[in-house]
This record gives C-alpha cells, structure tokens and sequence, in this order.
C-alpha cells in the first residue's frame, strides 16, 4: 500500500472511514453504553491497540502523541490493517477506543494544524474524503463556558469521547454548506487575559431608512426594500461613531440590526478603519458584524475585523413571511444554504444567523449541535422578543450563548409591549448564580414610545469562563 495523501492527511481519511463506520452500524445508543463498559474490557481493549498498532500509552493512560515523522508507510499500514480487522470482527468497544487514541496521538499535529488554518482565509475540512464518508475533520477549540459533559445528557456523538478532532455527520446537516473561519489567537486580545467576553449591541435608530416594495416574483407574492439614497451618509456616520464608541468602552465585538445597511455601509467603514493608526486601531472592536443589507435577492451581514479586512459575509437562508391585510408576501430571498462558523480557542465556534434563520428552529438546532456552537449572534428585524426567547431555552441547553439585537424601527404602532426589551445576551452561568444572571435585558428608552429617538442607545455585557 502506498500513501497517496500526505502521511497526516491519510490519518485524517482513515479517522473519518472509521467515523463513517460508526455512524452508520452503532447505535446512538450504543454511543450511550459506550461511556460505562468496565475497567476489564477498557483494559482487553488497550491491550489489543498496544498490541497490534503502532500507538502506545503512557504512564497516565493516554496514548502518547506523534509526530508526522512517524507516519511512515509501514506505521499507515499497521493502521489500516487495523481498522479493517476492527470492521470484520465488529469489535464495537475497540472501535470507539482506537477513535480515541487516533485523537490523542494526533494531538500536537492538530495543534500545528490549528495555526495552519489560522493562515488561510477559509477552510473546509482536513480530510480529503468528506464526499464519500459523509465525515468532516476540523481540529476543536475548547470553550470556556461549555461544560466538559456538554449534550452528553441529551444526545450522543462521537466527538463527545473525543478531545483534539471535532466531527461533522453530513446526514445532520443535509444541504447546508460550511465554511470555517479560524481566528488567530490575539484577535480577542482582553478575552485571552480575562477570559470574559464583552460585546456591544446597538438598536441605531426608532426610523427605517427604507420602503417596503410589495411585488410578484412568478407565482409568489414577495417584498423587497427601496433604501432611501438621501439617508445613507447619516445612517453610515451613526455606524461608525457606535463602533468607535463601542471601543473606548472596551467591546471586542459589536452587533447591529438587520435590515439597517444600505449599498456603501461596508466599503464606507472599511475605509473608515483602514485609515485608522495602528494605535487608533487598537480602540477598535475586534469583531464588527455590521446591519444586514437586503439587495436584489439576498439579504446579508458583513462581519469586519479592525482592520477593515472583510472576514465573512453571512447570507440569509430563511425567509420571512408577512401578513398584510391584502395577503401573505416572502421576503424575496434566495438565500445560499452556506453557514460560516468562526473557531477561537477559549470561545469555541460561533455563527451569524439572522433573524428567521434563529427562529427556523430545526436549521437552528441543525447549525448549533451540528458544529458544536458555543455562541450564536443575532442581527434581527422583528416585531418582538417572545420567539427569540423561545429559542434562546434550546441555546441554553446547549450551553450556547446568544447576543440578540432587534431594531427599534420594527415596531409596531399599537403593539408597544412587544417591545419590553430590545435585545438579550443569554449566557451561561454558574450553579451558585441567581437564574435572573442568565440574561442581560437591554431595555429601549422611555422616548421610543413617544416617538422621539435620541440615537444614543447602545448595550453592554460580558460573559466568560464560569
């Protein structure tokens, strides 16, 4: 047998063949059992990999880390033949352990591999037979919040036995299209100190700078928005004195609504930001995820770093559907069934789902369980708070923390006390915390119900370790 991939890249391939395996012939509960079999057959089952692999543990039980150098095209034989006899005799406890010691071997590969992808602006998987296996490897950010049991009360997957791989099943996810953001370390400079978090949410305006254009597309009643060219200097000026306040108070990450960009806000805030010192780029926050902006048929949110570098652009993937009293009409929006999940050692994964997309509850639960989130950011649009919280409970499950924003334009004359608060972080907090720690409120100004906006609003919060 001759590697026909890079020594590690063939590892990869045969941890996802093995993945694979499971995942189609073990049960879920199987995965369950898994985690009580008995010390005798933890130790048959660590005999046996000592015995006829290459692997070996050491004196604290883990199996000793490799290094590509050893990966010679007798150590991937050794392997393979290895795999292939576990799959004949279906020795299922064996399997599930030699996934494990694969996991720890590969440790300080997957360390270096880490900072490989932090130099490539997206990434997809690190083995090359994700199509046939329906598996995608990605090396795990451990996150400061999330438990170490995390989900292993409500559901199993293999990466849940696992420490350095994280594992994407194919069949969960369906026709969703990922890609992956690995953000340097020193990018969230005060969380890698303090490990806390803190974030800026901003509401911008009581006004919308658009009309709503109702219209058909074929058969569908749509709509579609008509930015007012005459409000676009004013709407990217107020952008940009809340980013740049939002810094001097020591936000690492800023949120805006939906809805609320128009056709210059990126190219104007970038320039904005490029412009900067490097000295003023310090009082920046790290992360900007700017208003959506919904143009021809898509609606997105640009998320910036302080330089001005565009990181990612997230589309919308689900549609809204308004009812007005001459019919039910479609947010008029193809959207690109492409999820972009950003990776950062202490924070996890973390994604942009705008509005609908969080209220979609299984593309939600798809997007969060599949890769495993320990932060979602909601940019929303929206006539009240009472679904966002709905889903906000299955987050918490997760020990998912969210950063909602809506926009105080979105409301509704005569529906006032939809709008009690104006957005949330839900976060995760200790077993000694009161329950009411969990959430921080962030509540409009008395003037937004007399219709009197100062533009001033703009929230704070910070969350961490626990």
């Amino acid at each position: 047998m001759e590697m026909v991939t890079s020594g590690k890249g063939y590892l990869y391939n045969l941890f996802a063949q093995l993945c694979s395996y499971v995942t189609q012939t073990l049960t879920k509960n199987y995965l369950v059992k898994y985690s009580c079999i008995s010390e005798e057959e933890r130790k048959r089952v660590n005999a046996k990999i000592e015995k006829e692999t290459p692997l070996h543990l050491d004196e604290k039980g883990n199996f000793s880390p490799i290094s590509e150098e050893d990966i010679t095209n007798e150590f991937a034989i050794k392997l393979s033949s290895f795999t292939d006899s576990l799959k004949i005799t279906d020795d299922k406890n064996c399997i599930m352990r030699f996934l494990q010691a694969m996991d720890s071997a590969l440790s300080q590969i997957l360390a270096a591999e880490s900072i490989h992808l932090q130099e490539q602006q997206k990434s997809k998987s690190l083995n090359t037979n994700r199509k046939e296996t329906g598996i995608s490897l990605l090396p795990r950010c451990e996150c400061v919040w999330a438990r170490k049991s995390r989900q292993s009360f409500s559901y199993r997957r293999i990466d849940n036995y696992l420490k350095y791989i994280m594992v994407i099943e194919d069949r969960v996810l369906e026709d969703i299209d990922d890609e992956h953001i690995f953000i340097p370390k020193g990018f969230f400079r005060n969380f890698d100190e303090t490990k806390k978090l803190k974030v800026a949410a901003c509401p911008l305006n009581a006004k919308s700078s658009f009309d709503i254009r109702f219209h058909r597309n074929d058969d569908l009643q749509v709509f579609s928005l008509d930015y007012y060219p005459s409000a676009i200097a004013q709407d990217n000026m107020r952008v940009w004195n809340k980013i740049t306040e939002a810094g001097k108070e020591g936000a690492e990450l800023i949120v805006f609504p939906e809805m609320l960009g128009n056709a210059t806000m990126e190219a104007f805030v970038r320039q904005k930001l490029q412009e900067l010192s490097e000295e003023e780029r310090q009082l920046i926050p790290a992360m900007i995820v700017l208003p959506s902006y919904f143009t021809g048929s898509q609606n997105y949110s640009t998320v910036l770093d302080r330089n001005g570098n565009v990181m990612a652009r997230q589309y919308k993937q689900n549609p809204y559907v308004m009812k007005c009293k001459h019919g039910e009409y479609m947010e008029n929006i193809l959207g690109s069934n492409r999820i972009e999940i950003f990776h950062y050692e202490g924070i996890g994964r973390f994604a942009v789902l705008i509005c609908k997309d969080f209220l979609t509850t299984r593309y939600m639960e798809r997007i969060m369980r599949g890769f495993m989130l320990t932060m979602i950011i909601v940019p929303a649009y929206s006539t009240g708070s009472y679904d966002f919280k709905m889903s906000f409970d299955l987050c918490a499950h997760d020990y998912c923390n969210v950063v909602w924003i809506n926009s105080c334009a979105a409301m509704v004359p005569g529906k006032e006390s939809n709008f009690e608060y104006i957005g949330y972080v839900r976060k995760r907090i200790n077993r000694y915390q009161d329950e009411s720690e969990a959430f921080c409120k962030m509540k409009p100004c008395r003037s937004l119900f007399q219709g009197k906006c100062d533009k001033k609003c703009i929230y704070y919060d910070s969350f961490g370790a626990v």
